[in-house]
């Protein structure tokens, strides 16, 4: 169609009123001084071709609105204030051409033809805002960062992973990923690509182009299959330019669609529901966690030697998606003696981070816990520990966070932990050391943070997660 194609023409169109319009008041007030008196000459043919194409790009505006795919109320204001800049600036060229009649004085008449410049830039102003505000956003003008662009983390409705079995997968978790990385080109105040995302039958409906959800098919699946293109390909979504999705929101969104991309399901009744409980971890727990994992791969673990850990109710998942980095948590096997983490050597090269507190663990435990070389924090809260045992864990080069709350360690054994040459951080609230043994370690080692209270001891997300029996 003609007019389609006209249509798209309103971008190139569009911006040829803003400059000769804008040109025009220019040269319409520097005319006004006797130094630039000659550009007077060009203000009138200047206005008589921005009033021109601002009726061209009026227009073609409105064959482009046909499509659809913008919000109503903001394309309405759009077509009005780009209409009413033709008309002024049409009306505009005749009263400035008359003005010679009804004002004899040549300075009274400068300054009307100033003024008569006025409601023509306000109006074209507004309309350029809210032209740039259809396609780039209601707040594009104040959104820029000065910088580097700013990391934005989805609003989870869930705080820690307790009671996560009672929420809903797409509600609670897919919405605030959806909401951070995408609404602010697809919701109800933009649709590119006649999209929108901000609800179940939008994103059922699809867009231009068709379907976003095929089947349980994430790879046929463009809200899935898109995210996973090189961030340098067009196709790719979000935008480059934007802040992009972590590996763990992605693979959630794949879970969702490969189990049928259901809007009420809860996500105990997953089948995945291990894995969605894996990228939950590594996005909720944000804190030094999101710091401690190693940039090398390492092999993914013994199934086997997992399976057993989690028969007695051990908590092993992965740190994030495509990782095969491991969070074991003892939280839903207090009664764990020191035998028992025997059973963790043979996933040395996987385990991170260890969770042991409120255990029956003692000071000969750490033998075995110190040939978990790849281990990078460790929770011994409230266990038997007195630290007799901290030499130990000498082998663990890469230990970055111990926490020892409410444990018997005293002054005597801190010199230990200093020798773990990579730790950053000890908790030490409710231990049996003194100010000064702290002080003195705090000299020592000045670069360790030692937390002694007055805080809000963070938890590993998994902390919280207790099984049910059925």
């Amino acid at each position: 169609m003609i007019t389609d194609f006209f249509g798209r023409l309103h971008p190139l169109l569009v911006h040829l009123p803003i400059g000769i319009l804008f040109i025009a008041g220019i040269f319409e007030f520097l005319s006004y001084f006797v130094r630039y008196k000659k550009l007077r000459q060009a203000v009138q043919p200047a206005l008589f071709w921005g009033a021109l194409f601002s009726i061209m790009a009026a227009l073609s505006g409105y064959f482009l609105s046909q499509e659809g795919g913008y919000d109503d109320s903001l394309l309405s204001l759009h077509r009005n204030t780009g209409i009413a800049t033709a008309i002024i600036a049409t009306l505009l060229y005749f009263l400035r051409k008359s003005a010679v009649t009804y004002f004899q004085d040549k300075g009274k008449r400068k300054l009307v033809r100033i003024f008569l410049f006025i409601p023509l830039i306000g109006v074209l102003s507004l309309a350029g805002h809210l032209g740039g505000s259809l396609t780039h956003g209601e707040d594009y003008l104040f959104s820029f960062s000065g910088g580097e662009m700013e990391a934005v983390s989805p609003p989870f409705r869930i705080a820690s992973l307790e009671g996560i079995d009672s929420v809903t997968l797409y509600r609670d978790i897919i919405v605030p990923i959806l909401d951070s990385r995408c609404y602010s080109c697809h919701s109800s105040r933009k649709q590119k690509g006649q999209l929108r995302l901000d609800d179940m039958q939008h994103i059922l409906r699809g867009g231009k182009h068709g379907e976003i959800i095929k089947g349980n098919i994430p790879d046929s699946s463009s809200l899935y299959s898109r995210l996973m293109l090189p961030p340098e390909d067009e196709h790719h979504m979000p935008p480059n330019e934007k802040p992009q999705p972590s590996s763990a929101e992605i693979a959630l969104i794949q879970v969702w669609i490969d189990e049928g991309a259901d809007f009420e399901k809860r996500i105990s009744s997953y089948k995945q529901v291990a894995r969605i409980k894996g990228y939950l971890s590594s996005l909720l727990e944000g804190s030094t966690e999101d710091l401690l994992v190693p940039d090398e791969a390492v092999a993914a673990a013994d199934k086997k030697s997992i399976d057993a850990l989690r028969a007695k109710g051990i908590l092993v998942i992965p740190v994030g998606t495509d990782s095969h980095y491991l969070s074991v948590s003892f939280v839903n096997f207090r009664e764990a003696l020191d035998a028992e983490l025997a059973s963790l050597v043979p996933l040395r090269d996987q385990i991170i981070w260890l969770n042991l507190g409120r255990t029956n663990i003692t000071d000969s435990g750490m033998k075995t816990i110190g040939k978990l070389t790849k281990l990078r924090q460790l929770n011994l809260e409230h266990t038997n520990i007195d630290g007799t045992g901290f030499k130990e864990l000498a082998p663990l080069s890469d230990l970055a966070v111990i926490n020892l709350v409410g444990t018997k360690v005293g002054d005597q054994v801190l010199p230990d932990l200093s020798q773990l040459k990579s730790i950053k951080k000890i908790f030490l609230f409710g231990a049996n050391t003194t100010v000064n043994g702290i002080v003195g370690l705090k000299k020592k080692f000045p670069n360790i943070d030692i937390d002694t209270g007055q805080y809000h001891l963070p938890e590993l997300a998994t902390d919280t997660l207790v099984f049910k029996s059925k």
